[in-house]
């Protein structure tokens, strides 16, 4: 059987794989089996098996036996130049991959290479991850005519996130995000990163010097998984930060509708036509729809722009792109025509303060206390003055004293009233 350095297992009638256009060659058939010992690590199991070898659970007896995984990278070829070269790329990715420290990350431990029967093979050692990837947690749900909730994709986003954030920031690209290169760790339930794409770089710049094949140095490298990888990297062989976020919300929509990327995408129009299959709340509907823009520059700039619209509920919408909704419906501006009048709005009666209020009750009792010490003022002068002589038809001094208190004590009381009622 010959596969493509990438897994695919496709050929043309030219041998070359219709996906990669690589030319397709033969794996390693002499595997290693159990209790196997490569220098100091002893072969387990058989764990795993791509287009650029098998992937091994082994120990560490250097280590207290401490397990890890052996990958197998080289392909049939007979002599050392073509390992020698493979060594030369390799080296030049392990550089960076040796600088990935990040605790969702496997440690990448060193690269060795060996010639067993005559056959050159390069392995990479990186830390074991126990736990399933998230393929066959969502084959597990299938069983059980499940799939992965809202909820339970929120939490697997805002805590991968922050991964991609890492190694974007140091300038490497995964290019191979999908559910099988994604485990939920058994220890912690955290999404571990596995099976950069840079790996698989390596084998197939390496497959270009294999016998046969000439110089394909002008071939762009279209790594990534159809449907899960974007436009741009499967016809152009070229990555960006948010080629990796396409492929991100690619995996998230096969773990939440139980379906593969070619029964979610409209052919004609390389649409995404998931809403046929399940309902999302606007927000992560949104954000969703963005990452996957087929267009690169609509997308979301960084990982760390999608974690602030999840946290948020605040997706922005793009200027260049009136189709993506809101999340929320901007006002226009109000429009005032400069010929017609503008009306002054009329000022509404406040109420008064509680200051002015004690205000106007203190001199209202000081008024009438003044009134009422004015009023016994006169009638305590008239009560003084001599008495004239009577006649038979004058009234009582009494009565005229008593008349005259009144009248003052009317005259005053009105203008009391009349004091209080301007004060007021």
């Amino acid at each position: 059987m010959t596969i493509c350095p990438t897994g695919h297992d496709n050929p043309d009638t030219n041998n070359f794989c219709q996906v990669c256009g690589i030319k397709m060659i033969v794996p390693v058939s002499n595997h290693l089996t159990g209790e196997t010992l490569l220098g100091r690590y002893r072969i387990i199991k058989q764990i795993g098996r791509g287009g650029f070898g098998r992937t091994y659970l082994c120990e560490d007896i250097n280590r207290f036996n401490e397990p890890c995984v052996l990958k197998e990278f080289a392909p049939q070829v007979q002599g050392t130049a073509f390992l020698t070269k493979a060594q030369e790329l390799f080296e030049r990715e392990a550089g960076v991959m040796y600088q990935l420290q990040h605790p969702q990350i496997p440690r990448f431990r060193e690269m060795f290479r060996v010639n067993r029967g005559g056959v050159g093979q390069l392995f990479l050692v990186q830390d074991y991850v126990a736990g399933a990837n998230y393929q066959q947690l969502l084959n597990q749900k299938l069983q059980q005519r499940k799939t992965f909730t809202e909820i339970e994709i929120t939490e697997f986003l805002t805590q991968i996130l922050p991964v991609l954030g890492y190694i974007h920031a140091l300038g490497v690209i995964h290019r191979d995000i999908s559910p099988d290169n994604l485990i939920k760790r058994t220890s912690d339930g955290l999404p571990v990163l596995i099976d950069f794409g840079g790996v698989k770089q390596l084998a197939v710049n390496a497959a270009q010097y294999l016998p046969g094949t000439g110089s394909n140095n002008d071939l762009p490298t279209r790594l990534g998984k159809v449907g899960y990888a974007p436009n741009e990297q499967i016809q152009r062989g070229t990555v960006f930060p948010h080629s990796d976020l396409y492929s991100l919300a690619a995996t998230t929509l096969v773990l939440l509708t139980g379906r593969e990327p070619p029964d979610l995408i409209d052919p004609q129009n390389f649409s995404w036509n998931w809403r046929a299959h399940i309902s999302l709340s606007p927000n992560l509907a949104r954000i969703l729809d963005r990452m996957l823009q087929l267009r690169p520059h609509d997308r979301f700039e960084s990982a760390q722009d999608i974690l602030t619209a999840l946290k948020s509920g605040n997706v922005v919408n793009l200027a260049n792109n009136p189709d993506l909704p809101s999340s929320q419906p901007v006002q226009p501006p109000l429009s005032i025509d400069p010929k017609s009048p503008v009306a002054t709005p009329k000022q509404q009666p406040t109420a008064p303060s509680l200051m002015e209020v004690l205000g106007k009750t203190w001199i209202f009792i000081a008024a009438v206390a003044g009134a009422i010490g004015l009023g016994w003022l006169v009638a305590s002068m008239t009560a003084k003055r001599p008495a004239p002589i009577r006649s038979s038809t004058s009234h009582p001094p009494e009565t005229r004293s008593s008349r005259s208190i009144s009248s003052t004590a009317s005259t005053t009381v009105a203008q009391l009233n009349h004091i209080h009622k301007f004060s007021g």
